[in-house]
């Protein structure tokens, strides 16, 4: 009763805002054994495809913001993106957004935190990397293990994770098995040809912008952008900050995403986009939930009010905005 009261408030709350406003939605991993079934999947692309406007970001320039505009992405591009989403995404005529990082696509290169998590799962006894404890009974040891590392420059990064391997004794494959593949190049071209799919820039290592130095980041922005340009045969206009929270990108970023010839850019900050005030290059996402009621907020607006309240500006922001 409880989230069906929420998703009427929701949907309430749509009618009566009328300032414009786009909804970025974000998925990650999906499927039978992942947190989020493709049965939440599928009723939140039937909301958004009766309630808003759906565009890719290479569109957003050029829609008149009179209705509710979303965009959706995915990111990392698993094959989870082609074998659950695509399928419902063509069905109920939904454009999705990939952000994959061109090291995982191009050379099937593991993705960092997926070799920390194969090595969770197979560690059969405990060990010392880094100054930590990692256990394989304590899921939290790992967990903690991955939030240093996501600060780490890549070569710190691999040299830890290297390290984690041989304490914990383990021989992981030279590629991601299939549990954490990438797309494969057929699937993509597949999903590209439909016209319903386009392509995010994601780096080339997955590494923080933040944490690299300028040049090391003009390299990540650029040569992803090359790569994915010349596989597409079309321009990479948008980019996602790996992680993506407070702390993962700034105004330098920014200036080098912008100088790297992207003109918008997602991160990981929960919220909708009111287009009078947004931020280009700082694009709030919000992510899809298995229970409908709070979906149906995130995508409607009405997480912003919950936030405001939570969380209010002084008066001198809101005359600034």
């Amino acid at each position: 009763m409880r989230d069906k009261l929420l998703s009427l408030a929701s949907r309430a709350y749509m009618r009566v805002s009328r300032k414009p406003r786009i909804t970025v939605v974000t998925l990650h991993q999906v499927g039978p054994s992942a947190n989020i079934k493709p049965k939440y999947v599928e009723r939140c692309f039937k909301f958004l495809k009766h309630h808003f406007r759906l565009v890719l970001p290479s569109e957003l320039g050029f829609v008149k913001h009179d209705r509710q505009t979303a965009v959706v992405t995915i990111d990392d591009g698993h094959a989870d993106a082609y074998e659950y989403i695509f399928p419902i995404a063509k069905v109920i005529g939904v454009p999705m957004s990939l952000c994959i990082p061109t090291g995982f696509f191009f050379r099937n290169q593991w993705l960092w935190f997926d070799k920390v998590t194969w090595a969770m799962h197979r560690a059969k006894s405990t060990a010392m990397v880094c100054g930590f404890r990692v256990d394989p009974n304590d899921s939290n040891s790992f967990t903690k293990l991955r939030q240093h590392l996501k600060r780490c420059p890549p070569a710190l990064r691999d040299e830890v994770i290297h390290e984690l391997i041989r304490s914990l004794d383990l021989a992981p494959p030279s590629s991601p098995p299939e549990e954490y593949r990438a797309l494969t190049e057929s699937e993509m071209r597949e999903m590209l040809s439909t016209g319903l799919v386009e392509i995010v820039g994601h780096t080339v290592t997955h590494t923080i912008a933040t944490v690299l130095s300028e040049k090391d980041l003009e390299n990540e922005l650029r040569e992803s952008r090359r790569e994915w340009e010349s596989f597409c045969g079309r321009p990479i206009i948008s980019f996602c900050y790996p992680n993506g929270n407070p702390g993962d990108f700034n105004q330098r970023t920014a200036a080098a995403v912008e100088r790297a010839g992207y003109r918008y850019a997602f991160t990981q900050l929960e919220g909708t986009n009111l287009v009078r005030t947004m931020d280009p290059f700082e694009l709030k996402r919000v992510h899809i939930h298995w229970r409908p009621g709070v979906c149906d907020k995130v995508m409607s607006g009405l997480v912003d009010l919950q936030n405001l309240l939570h969380h209010p500006v002084s008066r001198d922001q809101q005359c600034h905005e």
